[in-house]
């Protein structure tokens, strides 16, 4: 069975909401506390039409920024009540990498999505060009909403759906599938009931394609990200609301 959103209508997101999670990086037995993301949602009014804004700023802590630096700030807009991606910018600051993203949605269908793409690096355009897929595709914020207005009381175990998201000049694959309702241990031992995704993902970055990521989503009107999991090429990442 194919994954279905609910009706737009029928997501209760407010008008704002903010999240802070911890980000924790694995390698073996050993775990080190990596960095915080900041995320925050709100309503507002972007080209003359009603929108939902998410804003997602990530930085390493001082311990880490020796093996990597990281101070990344995105932010998205998608249209209401629809919820379909309309931009994406990324402002990264790793290191020595500086540079400023653009992702604009020229189209957007079940069928059919096309993105209009620039980088600026040292105020020089690096990367002006048009990307499409034969698909859905999600900028990489804009998928936090797309699992969130899933119509989970519709879903079986095993459903999926293959969507495409887009990082810069780069396209990347998924497959969503759902692994039904579990429990989530959170770190200061409640456990909380949540719905399970994994998405198989073929990309370099990722050390294993089936089960790259995994994301627990609260089972409750909101349906938002508890944690979720990342096996990179080199150890894993993990993400958690605090």
């Amino acid at each position: 069975m194919t994954i279905s959103t609910t009706k737009a209508d029928a997501v209760p997101f407010p008008q704002e909401e903010t999240w802070n999670y911890i980000v924790r990086y694995k390698y073996g037995l050993v775990v080190m506390k990596a960095g915080n993301a900041h995320y925050r949602l709100n309503t507002l009014i972007y080209n003359n039409q009603p929108a939902v804004k998410s804003s997602l700023y990530f930085k390493t802590n001082s311990f880490f920024d020796k093996i990597f630096f990281i101070r990344d700030t995105l932010k998205a807009y998608a249209s209401l009540p629809d919820y379909e991606p309309l931009y994406h910018t990324r402002s990264v600051n790793e290191g020595h990498t500086h540079f400023t993203e653009e992702t604009g949605t020229r189209k957007f269908g079940e069928d059919y999505t096309e993105w209009q793409i620039k980088q600026i690096r040292k105020g020089e355009v690096r990367i002006d060009t048009i990307l499409s897929v034969y698909n859905q595709g999600y900028d990489l914020l804009n998928i936090f909403l797309y699992v969130r207005q899933l119509d989970y009381a519709s879903l079986r175990s095993g459903d999926s759906r293959k969507i495409t998201t887009v990082l810069g000049n780069k396209k990347t694959n998924l497959i969503i599938r759902y692994a039904g309702p579990t429990t989530v241990e959170r770190s200061d031992k409640r456990i909380q009931n949540a719905f399970f995704l994994s998405a198989d993902i073929a990309d370099e970055v990722f050390s294993e394609a089936k089960n790259a990521m995994e994301i627990w989503i609260s089972d409750d009107e909101y349906h938002i990200p508890l944690r979720m999991k990342a096996k990179l090429k080199i150890g894993a990442a993990e993400a958690e609301l605090m």
